[in-house]
C-alpha cells in the first residue's frame, strides 16, 4: 500500500486500507483491493478501490507521503463499511491511544491513573465530535458508541466483549477492576458486574504459548482464590465474544441471575 505508485494528487486512503496505516487491529476483515476515495474519480480493479465520494481535509492526515483519513474518522468509517462491532473497536483503540500512548509494556508498568475514566468524556469529545459532525450518514450510531467507548479495553477481544454487554443491557460493568486479597494485589478482571459480583476474563492463547504452564498454574490459583472470595468467575475464549448468541448463551448459563440485571439494550 505505502509503495503503490499509481496514486492521483486528490486521492484519501479510507476504512480498511487507513485502519491498516493506523495499526487499528481489525478481525476478519476482508482482503481488498486498497482502499480510496477522491472527490472525482471512480476507478475498480485489482489493486485499487477508488470511491468517488468528497471528504473534509480537516478528516485527512498525511502518514509517510500518503495522505489517508485521520485515525478518528478512520474508526468511524468502519462503523459503516465492516460493522458496528468493528468500529466500536476501532474507535476504543484510537481512544486509548489519544489517552495512554501506543506502549503497551509502559502501560502495564505504569498502570492506569486513578482520574482516568472521569477524563474519558472530554477526550471522546474532542476525538470524535467534530469528525461526527461531519458524517453524511450514521451520526445517531457513531454519537451512540462514542457514549460508550473506553480506553481501557486491552483487545481486541474485550471490545467486543464490553459491546456485547452493552447490546445485552448490562451496562453497570467495570473493567480493569483490582482484586486485593488482604494487603497483597491477587489480580485484575478484565470485567466486574458490579452488582452481581461476577468476573469475565476474555482470553488470548498467545500468552499460553509465551510463558506456558506457569501463566496457566497461576490463573488456576487466582481463580480459586477468587471463588473462595465469592466472586464467579466467566472465562470467555477468543472466538466465544465474536458472535453475541454464542456470548450471551454462555454468560447467561453460568450466571442466570445476570438476566434479571439486564436493562435497555443498545439498539445499532
Amino acid at each position: 500500500m505505502l509503495s503503490y505508485p499509481n496514486y492521483r494528487p486528490d486521492d484519501v486512503v479510507w476504512s480498511v486500507s487507513a485502519a491498516r496505516v493506523h495499526r487499528i487491529g481489525l478481525f476478519d476483515a476482508p482482503v481488498r483491493p486498497i482502499s480510496v476515495i477522491n472527490p472525482r474519480f471512480r476507478t475498480m480493479n485489482r489493486t485499487i478501490r477508488r470511491h468517488k465520494r468528497p471528504v473534509p481535509a480537516e478528516d485527512t492526515c498525511v502518514f509517510e507521503n500518503i495522505v489517508s483519513t485521520t485515525p478518528a474518522r478512520t474508526a468511524l468509517d468502519l462503523n459503516a463499511d465492516l460493522s458496528p462491532a468493528a468500529g466500536f473497536a476501532a474507535m476504543e483503540q484510537v481512544l486509548r491511544r489519544h489517552m495512554l500512548g501506543d506502549d503497551e509494556d509502559l502501560i502495564f508498568r505504569l498502570g492506569y491513573p486513578p482520574n482516568l475514566e472521569a477524563e474519558v468524556p472530554a477526550a471522546v469529545r474532542s476525538l470524535f465530535a467534530s469528525p461526527v459532525a461531519r458524517l453524511s450518514s450514521g451520526r445517531k450510531r457513531a454519537e451512540k458508541l462514542g457514549g460508550l467507548i473506553s480506553p481501557l479495553s486491552e483487545s481486541y477481544a474485550e471490545s467486543r466483549a464490553s459491546l456485547n454487554l452493552h447490546l445485552l443491557g448490562l451496562h453497570d460493568f467495570v473493567q480493569q477492576f483490582e482484586v486485593r486479597d488482604g494487603r497483597r494485589k491477587l489480580t485484575r478482571l478484565d470485567f466486574l458486574l458490579k452488582n452481581a459480583r461476577v468476573a469475565l476474563y476474555v482470553d488470548g492463547t498467545q500468552k499460553y504459548v509465551d510463558t506456558g504452564f506457569d501463566a496457566m498454574n497461576k490463573e488456576s490459583r487466582q481463580h480459586n482464590r477468587l471463588l473462595a472470595l465469592g466472586f464467579k468467575v466467566i472465562r470467555f475464549k477468543f472466538n466465544e465474544v465474536l458472535g453475541l448468541q454464542t456470548f450471551s448463551q454462555k454468560l447467561f448459563s453460568q450466571a442466570p441471575e445476570l438476566r434479571g440485571q439486564c436493562g435497555c439494550r443498545l439498539k445499532l
